[in-house]
């Protein structure tokens, strides 16, 4: 693997985002991380940063780009669903929704455009089956999700003659140590298997590795003819 590679990674300290952190350093990549309160403990290169704060992110690539002058892959990872309403959604749910998973990545790509002026680059937006298919999660979320999608799609369209490269991944039930559904198996272990025999076809959770294997084949050769593509990684559920 050429080690002259650079991917920047948000949400980089937890969960799916702290596995695509290791996952790139074991390929000898330089990783920039980019989480929100808690840096990486794996990764040196890290910056704390409220991507919602679109001045906050101006300022946190600007710092970025005079130590690193290009960046090859970017992985947008951040994000957010939490339920605090019990029937209906009020203007600080929304608010958190659209600031935890659609701000974070518009912020994101203004300022690396703005700054980096317009390189060709790759970007891979993590995104969720929740943004196409009603599921258990929170409206609000699925709404900003679904809002991500379509506006990385039109972003992906305007970039292509700059070649910069957008598409979005929609993985389902990702089982990881210490992440939701791993919660969810301690506490009951049976519904859990209940749920997923229903509602998933392949009856199965997805693996991080799969996620991370994805990106690696859109950021690859084979990726170089691919734009604007949502990427379905679910087991089948959305079927």
């Amino acid at each position: 693997m050429n080690t002259n590679k650079t991917v920047l990674i948000t949400g980089a300290s937890k969960n799916l985002g702290n596995y695509l952190t290791k996952f790139y350093l074991e390929k000898n990549f330089t990783v920039i991380g980019i989480t929100k309160k808690s840096k990486s403990k794996i990764n040196k290169n890290n910056y704390l940063c409220d991507l919602s704060d679109a001045k906050k992110t101006e300022k946190t690539l600007k710092k970025i780009k005079k130590k690193y002058k290009n960046i090859n892959l970017i992985i947008a990872c951040a994000g957010a669903s939490k339920k605090t309403y019990n029937k209906t959604e009020t203007i600080k749910d929304w608010k958190f929704a659209f600031n935890n998973n659609f701000f974070c990545f518009t912020n994101l790509l203004d300022s690396y455009l703005k700054i980096y002026k317009k390189k060709s680059t790759k970007i891979i937006v993590i995104s969720s089956i929740a943004s196409s298919k009603i599921t258990k999660a929170p409206i609000t979320y699925s709404v900003a999700k679904s809002a991500l999608n379509f506006y990385a799609q039109m972003k992906a369209k305007d970039l292509s003659k700059n070649d910069i490269k957008i598409n979005i991944l929609l993985p389902g039930n990702i089982l990881m140590k210490n992440n939701n559904w791993s919660k969810k198996i301690k506490d009951n272990q049976k519904q859990v298997k209940k749920y997923i025999k229903e509602n998933v076809p392949l009856n199965k959770f997805c693996r991080p590795e799969q996620i991370a294997e994805m990106c690696d084949y859109l950021f690859g050769n084979s990726g170089d003819y691919v734009t604007g593509s949502k990427f379905i990684i679910d087991g089948g559920e959305s079927l």
